[in-house]
């Protein structure tokens, strides 16, 4: 059984628990069960999720008037007004390594590689951060899970969308630590990175839409010209060092001597890069220590 994209004015006939056990999830919490069915059924409801993202345009566009800032800049700031990017962990696993004297820094990681679901779910999710998938390309969408959060928890704030957990950083927290029957079908993936090229819970499916003429506004033309000026960069630099992590490479891991991070061997890594207007101490200033340069 599938769930569908419930059009403007049409009625929600999808059987969202049934699909819950076909993929295993039989014994959920009541209370987790009902907040993982009411996100369900918010990204498949077309008119709020456009809302929502009309909602997420105007407030970056608005963000922007003063002075350029970074969709980074924005989600660190809004963030920390909506209880993301707020770690409540100091664990940090023998198996990673890290910048010296490293703490979990309280603002918006860049993503690099293919995360471990250690590193993902106990880390990432685990202490509520927002992200940057600087690897995942222009169809994912480097914003895209993040700009799911911001749909969510505005949606809850105005009582849209009706949740048990306290914020929507709380339920993500609580999902990143339950295991389905299937790990690729962890309730992650099932609400927030799904391969439904037709609701959602589909990261490209937000990508694909900001970045078209879904809305005439001056403030979604705006992120759309974003969203595609970094898609010519990415393949420009992919295509000129013949490797699809090249955007990654010379933007991101060329200074990390201006970073704090959390690698796993030279797969994959959280780096953390204070914004232009925030000042940090505690930087590392030594190089990674690998020996060869594992890039």
């Amino acid at each position: 059984m599938t769930v569908e994209l419930i059009q403007i004015g049409k009625k929600d006939t999808n059987n969202y628990e049934q699909c819950l056990q076909d993929f295993g999830y039989t014994d959920l919490d009541k209370n987790v069960k009902e907040d993982v069915i009411a996100v369900w059924k918010f990204f498949c409801n077309e008119e709020l999720v456009l809302r929502g993202l009309k909602k997420f345009v105007t407030a970056y566009f608005l963000f922007n008037q003063e002075e350029k800032k970074s969709l980074r800049q924005f989600f660190d700031d809004w963030g920390s007004k909506n209880h993301f990017n707020t770690p409540t962990s100091s664990e940090i696993s023998d198996e990673f390594k890290t910048s010296p004297d490293f703490q979990y820094p309280k603002h918006t990681p860049i993503l690099h590689g293919e995360l471990t679901a250690d590193l993902f779910n106990n880390v990432l999710l685990k202490n509520g951060y927002l992200a940057a998938d600087a690897g995942a390309g222009p169809v994912h969408g480097k914003w895209a899970h993040t700009i799911q959060f911001f749909l969510l928890e505005e949606a809850r704030k105005e009582g849209i969308l009706q949740l048990h957990a306290q914020t929507v950083c709380q339920f993500i927290q609580t999902i990143s630590q339950i295991k389905g029957m299937f790990e690729s079908l962890s309730l992650w993936n099932i609400l927030f990175d799904s391969f439904d090229d037709h609701i959602f819970t589909s990261p490209n499916n937000i990508t694909k839409l900001l970045t078209s003429s879904w809305d005439s506004s001056e403030a979604a033309q705006f992120l759309a010209a974003k969203f595609n000026a970094f898609a010519e960069k990415f393949d420009r630099i992919a295509k000129d060092e013949q490797c699809y992590e090249g955007y990654a490479k010379q933007k991101y891991l060329s200074r990390l001597n201006e970073s704090r991070y959390i690698f796993y061997k030279d797969k994959c890594a959280l780096l953390w890069f204070a914004s232009k207007n925030k000042e940090e101490t505690g930087h590392n200033k030594a190089e990674l220590g690998l020996g060869v340069h594992p890039f």
